[in-house]
Order: structure tokens, then C-alpha cells, then sequence
């Protein structure tokens, strides 16, 4: 964690070290998580322009490099395998809603890593099998908690019609990531 302008900003370095899955390395002074599939990512990473407002009020036009879609999702997927949290679960569903290329695009991308051989994606195939094929698995039911929060007693029909919709949706969107990825 760092602190810039008293902002709290998490800070993760990774790294890759076959035949190493889990656990940190030291590279210099810096301690380096292990993430199978970090170096996929890295070699196919865009550049994107982004245009706003920073901290300060001024007006911002850069370019940043961003991970692609395909590894974007396997890292996803495998980082759920390993902590099982409401934000991945998510960030997963709305990665492939809202891919600038399409949602064709985003779950194409995505077999691609697994027949490409992407390093995180053996842990990405077993947690779609294992976490998102039906509506009560972890995955569906997280990542409506992540949008909704915990189901209340008094939750509104309109609440769980949204909680519904969110679960019916990440197993849609599960059952066509794992079909594509397995044809």
C-alpha cells in the first residue's frame, strides 16, 4: 500500500516463475507475488486513450497500457479460484458486458488463452466448472452480493429480481467462456 495526496493506493508487483504457481520472490528490495499468466498479459497489453479530471481538477489526457481482455479474464478467473471474492466474481461478468470489441470478442479472447496454453488458465477452467455453472454456486451468488449486498429478509421483489437477473447472467456468461474455450 502507498499513499499519494493521502489516498491509499494498493500496489502489487507480479511476476511469473514456472514451475512456481503460488507464492513471492524477491527481486531487489521489491517482494513479487507469483501469478502464472502475468507475462501473457504483459505481452499483450494495448495502449488506451483516457481522458478526465484528476485529483486536482485539471484536465488529464493520457495513454495508459492495459491488460486484454483474454488474460485479463484468465487472471480473473484464477485470482476468484484463490480468495473467492465478490469483486472478481464481478469484474469478470462485467468485463465481458462491457469489452470495447464486443462480447463475441471478449469470450474469444479468452479461448484463445486456453488454447494458446496461458499458464493461469488451468486454474481459470476449473473454477468455471467448479464456481459458476449454476445460479447457487459461489461465482453467481458473490458477484450479485458485490452489485446488491448481503440478501436482507426484507429485500424488495425488485432486489431480488436484480440479484436473480445478476446470477442468471454470470452463469451465461460462464457456460459460453467455458464452451469456447473447450471446443
Amino acid at each position: 500500500m502507498s499513499t499519494v495526496n493521502g489516498i491509499n493506493v494498493p500496489i502489487d508487483f507480479l511476476v511469473e516463475r514456472r514451475p512456481a504457481t503460488t507464492g513471492t520472490v524477491q527481486i531487489g528490495d521489491l517482494t513479487a507475488s507469483i501469478m502464472p499468466g502475468v507475462d501473457r498479459a504483459l505481452a499483450l497489453a494495448r495502449n488506451v486513450s483516457i481522458a478526465g479530471v484528476d485529483l486536482h481538477g485539471a484536465q488529464q489526457n493520457l495513454i495508459a497500457r492495459v491488460c486484454e481482455v483474454g488474460p485479463f479474464l484468465a487472471l480473473k478467473f484464477r485470482a476468484f479460484h484463490h480468495r473467492q471474492q465478490p469483486k472478481d466474481a464481478f469484474d469478470i461478468l462485467y468485463t465481458v458486458r462491457h469489452y470495447d470489441g464486443g462480447t463475441d470478442a471478449a469470450i474469444e479472447a479468452f479461448a484463445v488463452e486456453a488454447r494458446a496454453g496461458n499458464p493461469a488458465c488451468a486454474d481459470a477452467l476449473n473454477t468455471l466448472c467448479q464456481h459458476f455453472i449454476t445460479e447457487e454456486q459461489p461465482g453467481p451468488t458473490k458477484a450479485s452480493h458485490f452489485v446488491l449486498g448481503p440478501v436482507l429478509p426484507s429485500e424488495s421483489p425488485d432486489a431480488k429480481y436484480q440479484r436473480a437477473t445478476i446470477r442468471q447472467d454470470m452463469v451465461d456468461v460462464a457456460a459460453r467462456l467455458l464452451k469456447a474455450a473447450t471446443a
